[in-house]
């Protein structure tokens, strides 16, 4: 697998992601540096090409490249890119693609005589209209359109210098997209800034500042976002010691990354809303969704019906339980239409409604209607129902939206999910069978699959001859999980070795025996702690009976069967041992679920 299996669809879900956590929180999220060379222009926005590239690969084909997979570099992925249909843009001199933490500029505001603080205030502070210049601009143009949305740019220049190896020359030739830059002014930091772009423009110095008394003007051009003045001026001469940069700041000198980072404890932290934002202000989010929002929305699914028939389709439900099985799995919340099609297909062909067309199709599009799913990667104008050569052709990607992907990642809420879609849509399916074909077999039980626990059965023979001799041995290596024993007899001690159903103390080998159950089992799919909150102690007969879902703990602490809703007793409790209720919840939905299955 290589940047040959992107697909633009996972290009453009990787940005979409990306959109929603912010570059930086995208980026740690995945593992990867800020982009020092490429950057990737989508609608106006920009994003680091590796990051993207790296994701876009998880969604095109299910595996994600880390930062050091990249054995070509940042120009075989901008390649790549482009050849998708992508805009990558070259930000610096920088060619080697290198991941590395931003550098530092130090730039002289200048004085009154060099209009220092009215260049400041009018195009650093205020910006400049991109409209008024965009004469002088010629290519650059789109360029500052794509950086500044709101039509504002905020820029800053210097004049050339006619020395090769002073530091000014060092600091124009080395600088570089993504640095950081620090103005100063009167022995003080006043303001930070980050590099979106370099160009060098006579025309437009001259339109924006002018010249200064030798005729000449700030043509070195740097574009800046993320633009904060200090509330209270940074008092310069210890920052300027730490970077061995001689007091008072003359000219503009660069530091490396690496002598940036020791002087990180001097600077203040940046705030979130600068004064590079848009200066009008910006729509309310959206309130986030909540479990109690995705259990409603999985309840009111807009499912077909067929005339004649009262049964709601099964596409929508059986795609959805597809999707959440994934998250159970590990496996990334968006997939292409390709594996969509081959294994959704093959679930509604062998659990959709009796004599329905086999069309994965309409789930993989209309799922967006529930507000639980995206779709990347169909082109606009492909209408309000794409055909399914379009999906053949363009290959998307879809699956659950990120905020129900998370949401699902807490086992109560996945568990209800399921719940939810199999008591409300999947009524006459043989649910049990259904769970698993998709992975979710560990359902049928309180303490769930765990590896290596199954037992290891040999084929049958055809003789009717009497065994001989021992049992039959095979080696196996088998991963099991690991209990602490010292919560567990904690558990036992409370309660005396009694049970906490039937209160029964049992004696084994002239010593008290009892067994600490889990509550929310450690196997998959439940993934429980191991805690003494997630313990009860139990004898033999109602530790198995616990676990094969046939009793439960119901809300108001009494103990019934699971099917017939017969009461065995109050629970019995303890002060110094406090069951968390959401484990008890757990179990009782685990239950319920039991009790759809066994219809």
């Amino acid at each position: 697998m290589g940047l040959g299996n992107l697909t633009r669809a996972g290009v453009l879900a990787a940005v979409a992601e990306c959109q929603q956590l912010g570059r930086e929180t995208f980026r740690r999220q995945y593992g990867f540096g800020r982009a020092t060379t490429y950057e990737l222009l989508v609608d106006g926005s920009r994003f680091d090409s590796k990051a993207i590239a790296g994701v876009a690969h998880l969604y095109s084909v299910g595996s994600l490249l880390s930062a050091e997979d990249f054995s070509g570099g940042a120009r075989t992925v901008a390649h790549r890119l482009r050849a998708l249909g992508f805009t990558v843009e070259d930000g610096s001199a920088v060619t080697d693609g290198r991941q590395g933490d931003p550098q530092v500029v130090l730039q002289p505001r200048g004085g009154a005589r060099d209009r220092g603080p009215q260049n400041f205030a009018k195009s650093v502070r205020r910006g400049v209209p991109i409209a008024d210049i965009e004469d002088a601009l010629g290519e650059q143009a789109h360029v500052l359109a794509a950086l500044y949305p709101d039509g504002i740019a905020r820029l800053w220049g210097s004049t050339p210098t006619t020395q090769v190896n002073n530091e000014k020359a060092k600091a124009l030739r080395n600088r570089r997209v993504g640095d950081d830059v620090l103005f100063y002014a009167e022995n003080h930091f006043i303001a930070r800034a980050r590099i979106l772009h370099l160009f060098d423009s006579l025309p437009v110095a001259r339109e924006v500042w002018g010249t200064d008394e030798d005729s000449a003007t700030w043509e070195h051009i740097m574009a800046l976002g993320e633009v904060e003045e200090f509330t209270t001026p940074l008092l310069a001469a210890p920052v300027l010691a730490r970077l061995n940069v001689p007091a008072p700041l003359r000219s503009l000198t660069l530091r490396s990354d690496e002598d940036y980072r020791r002087t990180a404890e001097l600077l203040p932290g940046r705030r979130r809303n600068t004064s590079s934002e848009p200066p009008h202000p910006l729509p309310a989010a959206s309130a986030p969704l909540t479990a109690k929002d995705l259990l409603d929305r999985i309840g009111s699914l807009h499912t077909h019906r067929r005339p004649g028939s009262d049964s709601p389709s099964r596409h929508q439900p059986l795609s959805l339980l597809w999707a959440i099985s994934r998250i159970t799995a590990g496996k990334p919340r968006l997939a292409p239409w390709s594996s969509f099609r081959s294994e959704v297909g093959q679930l509604l062909a062998d659990f959709g409604l009796p004599d329905s067309k086999v069309t994965p199709e309409y789930p993989f599009w209309h799922l967006q209607g529930s507000g639980l799913w995206e779709v990347h990667g169909v082109p606009s104008d492909a209408g309000p129902m794409p055909q399914v050569g379009t999906f053949n052709t363009v290959q998307p990607v879809a699956g659950l939206t990120r905020a129900s992907a998370e949401l699902l990642q807490n086992p109560l809420t996945r568990l209800e999910a399921v719940v939810k879609l199999c008591s409300t849509y999947l009524d006459h399916v043989d649910q049990r069978a259904l769970l698993g074909r998709v992975g979710l077999a560990g359902y049928a039980t309180a303490d769930g699959l765990v590896d290596g626990d199954e037992d290891i059965t040999v084929p049958e023979t055809d003789h009717e001859e009497r065994a001989t001799g021992p049992a039959t041995r095979r080696e196996a290596t088998v991963s099991r999980l690991v209990r602490d024993a010292a919560i567990a007899n904690r558990v036992k001690e409370l309660h005396g070795h009694a049970c906490q159903v039937c209160d029964t103390r049992l004696q084994y080998k002239r010593r008290p025996y009892s067994e600490a159950a889990h509550i929310r089992g450690l196997g998959s799919p439940h993934d429980g702690p191991d805690e003494l909150q997630n313990l009860l102690c139990l004898c033999p007969n109602h530790h198995v009976l616990f676990d094969g879902l046939e009793i439960y703990v119901d809300v108001d602490g009494i103990v019934k069967q699971t099917h017939g809703g017969a009461p065995l007793g109050r629970l019995r409790r303890h002060d110094d041992h406090q069951i968390d209720e959401a484990y008890l919840r757990y179990h009782r939905t685990l239950c319920e679920l039991d009790m759809l299955t066994k219809k």
